[in-house]
């Protein structure tokens, strides 16, 4: 119950932050005017039990009254006004009893603490409040330091409840110190945690878009990646009559269409161990082999054109639409690397992706068609039927297959 009430009263006025950071200064004011309230309650027991002065009593007592117009501002909006409120009345308080105590005890020392507690109520960007007050803080100080032992006190104590009462303030200064203490370490330990989180998620997205080694080789060498790979499987696939298709659905409808299929790409393309590459509009560009070599490139290209077919299939009942794939595949060597300055994508340039680029220009809907030196190394594997020569643009005639099946 006290819990409830203590976090009722201490949130008041965050409804009205502009921002997290004002939310968190709001909450703090409001949580050491609370504290300062309950403990100075606590204290005026102690003072009465040991008849303190009448005039400490008073003040004392005047002090827990205002504290709660710090929540009160807080609640009204004007945030500014309550810090300041906060720290003038404590300031004043911390003045009388210096005052009153003189050289009898080191009241003046509190300043410090208003100074450590100025760093945390006022937002950073308020640099100026944040420096004047501290100036003004440290030069009241430095002024009761400097006349501390000319200072009498102006009321008396009798020993046993001066050092009750130093006993007391010591705990209040040990109290507010620890807990702004434990405030830092809680900040410190919330800032790592989001920094940690925030990397994750920038790390994720990264990965999303550029493999885990090239990643790496980006960060501890910014300038253009490029390797050479001697063997590798690239794949070109695009929907037949999408062009068509686009023209019967909504934006909308068309855009979930291609999210879902090459979606379920995606996750073939993991499941393969292969490198996605890229898509434009409707076209799917895979490769295997690379980053990492891989002896199976071929087998597991060729097995995953086989599901993707099935995928389509599948789209294709469901949703009842004329759903059909080219399939272009071609073996052979190929540069990759990242070049650029922003909006990264790691690429393949080389004579086997424009090959692989027209074996599926030059293929059929709904066929894997594939080059001679993709069914060199598949030919004892895969079931292919041979499609005979073909006169492809830019290279000239290349004999060329299609993929039908794996052998059982």
């Amino acid at each position: 119950m006290l819990q409830l009430i203590w976090n009722y009263l201490a949130y008041i006025g965050t409804a009205l932050a502009k921002d997290t950071s004002e939310h968190k200064h709001i909450l703090l004011v409001n949580s050491l005017a609370l504290f300062l309230t309950v403990f100075f309650t606590i204290n005026l027991f102690q003072m009465i039990a040991f008849s303190y002065p009448t005039i400490g009593i008073i003040s004392s007592i005047l002090y827990v009254l205002l504290l709660p117009f710090t929540v009160v501002l807080n609640s009204m909006g004007k945030f500014t006004s309550a810090r300041f409120f906060l720290i003038s009345l404590s300031f004043l308080y911390i003045t009388l009893t210096t005052i009153l105590i003189g050289n009898s005890g080191r009241g003046h020392f509190y300043y410090l603490t208003e100074i450590f507690v100025v760093f945390f109520v006022f937002p950073p960007y308020r640099k100026k409040r944040i420096f004047s007050t501290i100036t003004f803080l440290f030069l009241a100080f430095s002024i009761f330091e400097i006349f501390h032992s000319d200072l009498k006190p102006l009321v008396t104590f009798d020993p046993q409840t001066l050092k009750i009462q130093q006993i007391v303030y010591n705990f209040i200064f040990g109290s507010i110190l620890v807990a702004f203490s434990f405030y830092i370490h809680s900040i410190f330990r919330k800032a790592e945690l989001t920094a940690q989180l925030e990397h994750d998620k920038s790390q994720k997205l990264l990965q999303n878009i550029l493999p885990l080694s090239v990643i790496a080789k980006l960060r501890d060498n910014p300038d253009t990646i490029a390797e050479n790979f001697e063997e590798c499987t690239v794949l070109f696939s695009d929907i037949v009559g999408f062009t068509e298709m686009s023209r019967k659905m909504s934006a909308y409808a068309l855009v979930s269409l291609l999210n879902e299929v090459f979606s379920s790409f995606d996750d073939l393309a993991e499941k393969h161990n292969l490198e996605k590459i890229k898509t434009i509009g409707d076209a799917y560009m895979v490769v295997g082999g690379l980053p990492e070599p891989d002896p199976n490139h071929a087998e597991n290209v060729a097995q995953f054109a086989l599901e993707m077919q099935t995928v389509i299939q599948g789209f294709k009942q469901k949703m009842q639409i004329p759903l059909e794939l080219r399939i272009g595949i071609h073996s052979g060597g190929a540069v990759a690397g990242v070049i650029g300055k922003k909006k990264f994508i790691y690429d393949l340039w080389g004579d086997s992706v424009n090959t692989a680029s027209r074996m599926e220009s030059h293929g059929l809907p709904g066929q894997i068609h594939v080059s001679e030196s993709t069914y060199n190394r598949l030919k004892e594997k895969f079931q292919f039927k041979e499609r005979g020569m073909v006169t492809v643009k830019g290279i000239g005639n290349m004999k060329s297959y299609f993929l039908i099946q794996k052998f059982v």
